[in-house]
């Protein structure tokens, strides 16, 4: 073998040797990053581990205030709730004291005036019809309310019928005369004219209003006046400008006028205040108050007002002024009068 093939072989293997540590440290570094990327997916995964620790922690730690807070409230409601059932418990102990005491009271209050259960039941419903008849009585004269005071008189009968007292025969004599005399009273539709003075009322802006005839064209003088010219001229000038726009026209008896819009108004309100103080009276019982807004309502109809609508006004307000609104009230105080001085006989 010649000296270069030598050579050549020697080359050869330097370069094997080289490729092959080549080789060993690809391998060397691929491991070491391998061995890098290993380290530091533990790193986070060590890293995640510790913040979801101290996230639980965090959360025992907030859930132990909140079962603390929660303790402490539980702890305060048992504490209002046991004083309220003392409080309660305590006052359930001094009513059934109360009672006690009254029963007390009423038996020594029978035994010292020996009275028997049927004593005591007979006070009772006199009682009751004392208290009855001076309801009716309160209602006849405060109110004027015959219905009601009927209503308790007929009570009041009832409790002496179910008292079965030959004693009480006078009284419910009585109270039965008075029973007749309430419902001899004329009866006076108060709510029905009322009503009707409330549908005149809502009617009234739809009344026509009595209007004068219109003047002939010849019977307005549309003089002009020459006058000098200047400041005089035009003062004048604006005069009787202002003086044009204020035209009333009577009728030959005078009873109604072309009225402007404004004018027209004062005289629907005017009718309003009258129906409305007819039916104020009424409602108040003022007989002279009621009637004399009626007429007046009336004879402001007639003069002022035309029109069916206005007839068909004229014929409620004439017939409510027919109507009587007062009633003689009877007195019915007898009863009440016999029973405080003889019930107790």
């Amino acid at each position: 073998m010649s000296a270069n093939d030598k050579k050549q072989d020697v080359a050869k293997e330097v370069i094997a040797q080289d490729d092959a540590v080549k080789t060993n440290k690809a391998a060397t570094q691929t491991l070491l990053w391998l061995a890098i990327i290993v380290l530091v997916a533990l790193l986070a995964s060590l890293f995640w581990f510790v913040q979801q620790q101290q996230i639980q922690t965090t959360a025992l730690i907030q859930q132990s205030d909140h079962s603390a807070q929660f303790n402490q409230d539980l702890a305060q409601l048992k504490q209002s709730l046991s004083q309220e059932i003392a409080t309660a418990n305590s006052r359930l102990d001094e009513m059934n004291t109360a009672d006690e005491n009254f029963d007390n009271k009423i038996d020594s209050l029978v035994k010292s005036h020996q009275l028997t259960n049927d004593d005591v039941l007979r006070t009772w419903r006199l009682a009751k019809v004392e208290f009855l008849l001076q309801a009716a009585n309160q209602q006849v004269l405060l109110a004027a309310d015959i219905e009601n005071a009927r209503t308790a008189l007929v009570l009041a009968d009832h409790e002496l019928k179910e008292l079965a007292d030959p004693r009480m025969y006078q009284l419910r004599g009585l109270i039965a005369d008075e029973q007749l005399a309430l419902a001899s009273v004329a009866k006076v539709d108060i709510e029905g004219m009322s009503i009707q003075l409330q549908s005149a009322l809502d009617n009234v802006d739809d009344l026509t209003v009595l209007m004068a005839a219109e003047l002939a064209a010849d019977d307005v003088s549309d003089t002009e006046t020459i006058l000098p010219e200047g400041w005089q001229s035009a003062a004048s000038q604006a005069w009787n400008e202002v003086k044009s726009l204020v035209v009333i026209r009577h009728q030959q008896n005078g009873a109604a006028a072309v009225l402007v819009p404004e004018q027209r108004y004062f005289l629907y309100q005017n009718l309003k205040l009258k129906l409305e103080s007819a039916q104020l009276a009424l409602l108040s019982g003022n007989t002279l108050v009621f009637k004399a807004n009626l007429a007046s309502a009336e004879q402001w109809l007639q003069q002022y007002f035309v029109g069916d609508d206005r007839d068909a006004m004229i014929v409620i307000v004439t017939g409510l002024q027919m109507e009587s609104i007062t009633v003689e009230i009877p007195d019915i105080s007898a009863s009440l009068v016999w029973i405080q001085q003889k019930g107790n006989q």
